[in-house]
């Protein structure tokens, strides 16, 4: 009879993801610890080019199966800032028949067509449907009217919403999406990303100390992520304010070439092009830097940031980026506009000044984000799924 009970007080648990994401890796040991979910991880695909180092890695406590999905090309317009994003778009076909053999109480998608192909059989299997949501209103700004219809339909199908931003929410609220809706976030291991342990790194003292103070872009190197406004904008700081920093771009993608013949016809000596780098090197350069950039033109939320923030890093990102909700101006960052001439200029020179503290705005900017540790974020998300499973209400 015990095991009977305790049988029934399990929830099931199906997340879709397109891909397995190093972040997702992490929060979804700390998910499995909660012995009363039963968790399948259903993948799209198992890879995606331009996603590298992202794949399916075994999770103790969670079922891992990849559907394979069909994967066709993609395009995003954002002409209106001088950017385009060629991707690939999966379409999950086996999602269907994966999800009848499971027959899970909940469904997390964290897209419409995870949605439309999960609907068909809610009523019959009768689980509920989460929906982790990320967009935000400048990032779905220039969706055509069909695709934009589409989406919001979908969207309005779901049970209960797990906004990961406050913009997300505003999103949300946009299409008429108001109750059930849980603000959740990213999160990361804090223990992992965190200030170095070393008290006397020059690079954490100020702006303009005797030792080249660091300055780090981590990111692809795209349009998207403006890491050609980055230099221009770099270009035009003081030869005194260049002479005493360094530049450091990490990362990989079609601009790099073009990337290094900028730096070599301005003689831009102190920018350094690293290529791409593995977390573990990622992580030590953040603890390294005085200051983090990312001049994006649309990001959903960039996860560097909250990475920079966790390991003490100030940074610098745009009205653009969902994480700027993070940023305190002068406090623990700044918000600059790539798209308005001078402005990422002026940010970086007021940052590298003599009179600002960098490390003191490293302190606040891990301060702002030490509450995103995976432990109680992923425990908000599993009491909400629970929650769902019963029926009730988002809090």
């Amino acid at each position: 009879m015990r095991q009977d009970a305790a049988a029934e007080r399990v929830t099931k648990v199906a997340i879709v993801q397109p891909v397995q994401s190093p972040y997702w890796t992490e929060r979804l040991k700390v998910l499995a610890r909660s012995e009363d979910l039963d968790l399948t991880l259903l993948l799209e695909r198992g890879s995606f080019a331009h996603r590298p180092g992202w794949q399916p890695l075994a999770i103790d406590g969670v079922r891992l199966e990849v559907l394979q999905s069909m994967a066709i090309g993609a395009m995003r317009a954002g002409d209106d800032l001088g950017y385009r994003v060629q991707g690939v778009r999966s379409i999950p076909w086996r999602l269907v028949p994966a999800l009848r053999r499971l027959h899970p109480d909940v469904v997390v998608v964290c897209n419409a067509t995870e949605i439309l192909l999960a609907l068909p059989l809610r009523s019959l299997l009768r689980f509920r449907l989460a929906l982790i949501v990320e967009d935000t209103p400048h990032a779905s700004r220039n969706l055509g009217a069909l695709a934009r219809w589409i989406k919001e339909w979908a969207y309005r199908r779901a049970d209960r919403w797990f906004a990961f931003s406050e913009d997300a929410r505003t999103y949300l609220n946009q299409i008429g999406i108001a109750q059930g809706v849980a603000l959740s976030s990213w999160s990361l291991d804090m223990g992992e990303f965190q200030p170095s342990s070393s008290a006397e790194s020059p690079t954490r003292q100020s702006g303009a100390t005797k030792d080249r103070a660091m300055v780090l872009f981590v990111g692809q190197i795209i349009p998207r992520k403006g890491v050609t406004q980055l230099l221009e904008a770099w270009k035009q700081l003081s030869a005194s304010l260049r002479g005493k920093s360094r530049l450091v771009l990490v990362g990989d993608g079609p601009l790099l070439d073009d990337l290094r013949l900028f730096v070599r016809e301005h003689g831009l000596s102190e920018v350094e092009i690293r290529g791409q780098q593995d977390y573990g090197t990622v992580r030590q350069l953040m603890q390294q830097a005085a200051l983090f950039v990312l001049p994006t033109m649309e990001d959903l939320f960039s996860l560097t940031v909250v990475e920079a923030m966790a390991c003490g890093c100030p940074v610098i990102t745009t009205p653009f980026n969902g994480a700027r909700e993070l940023v305190e101006e002068g406090v623990n960052g700044w918000i600059a506009d790539p798209s308005r001439p001078g402005a990422l200029t002026a940010s970086l020179a007021r940052a590298l000044s003599p009179d600002v503290d960098l490390r003191k705005m490293g302190a606040a900017a891990r301060l702002r984000v030490e509450g995103m540790d995976n432990v109680p974020v992923m425990a908000r998300f599993a009491e909400g799924l629970r929650a769902l499973a019963r029926g009730r209400s988002a809090e």
